[in-house]
């Protein structure tokens, strides 16, 4: 099996509920159209329990903390909105119609999000999707960099970075798990998955 594609960012509100230790994700939206993703992943070391010479015991490691890079097409104002906690102002301009500015200023906080993507892969020749949830996680605010046109198009796409967080959720059966994945056999599939999950309504997608 390899991976052969990449599809359809989503984001959704991340909410916890702390009487019943369950999380919600709510207002989701998809976010542009995916170029590149990498989870980078740091864990706890193990732990071994030496005894008679040899390990006897090992608390093994696990997940501590990640970071999410996402290459999208593009950040339409929507987006960067969603993801970074800004907000929209209207300036009146002479021999215009009235201006939207969004604004980065010290009241933006980025929220807390839940993340999904669609991996395309194939499998004795069938392509088959998987869905992958990251539960918690918080984007930062993108670098800026363009370049001017010359006589050939040079693409210049947008890269958005995030740490990823284990969920406070804690039930039988998810113990503050950090990422959730689930197999399709359509994209359409893996995608109605997402939209559930991540509380996305039709109305909302980009």
């Amino acid at each position: 099996m390899a991976i052969k594609g990449l599809s359809i960012p989503v984001f959704g509100k991340y909410t916890f509920n702390a009487a019943t230790k369950t999380v919600t994700y709510t207002n989701g939206i998809i976010g542009g159209h995916a170029i590149e993703y990498t989870i980078s992943v740091e864990s706890t070391e193990d732990n071994p329990l030496y005894g008679d010479n040899r390990v006897i015991e090992n608390d093994v490691g696990k997940f501590s903390s990640g970071t999410l890079s996402l290459g999208t097409d593009d950040l339409p104002a929507a987006v960067s909105k969603y993801i970074l906690g800004l907000k929209e102002i209207s300036e009146t301009v002479e021999g215009l119609t009235e201006v939207t500015e969004t604004i980065y200023d010290d009241e933006a906080v980025a929220p807390e999000l839940g993340f999904g993507i669609i991996e395309m892969h194939q499998k004795n020749g069938v392509d088959i999707f998987k869905a992958v949830i990251l539960c918690r996680t918080t984007m930062n605010i993108p670098e800026d960099t363009a370049t001017t046109k010359g006589q050939s198009i040079e693409w210049q796409t947008k890269t958005i970075e995030g740490t990823i967080q284990r969920s406070e959720e804690n039930t039988a059966q998810r113990k503050h798990p950090w990422k959730r994945e689930a197999w399709f056999d359509t994209e359409d599939e893996a995608l109605l998955y997402l939209k559930a999950m991540l509380g996305v309504a039709e109305e909302t997608e980009e």
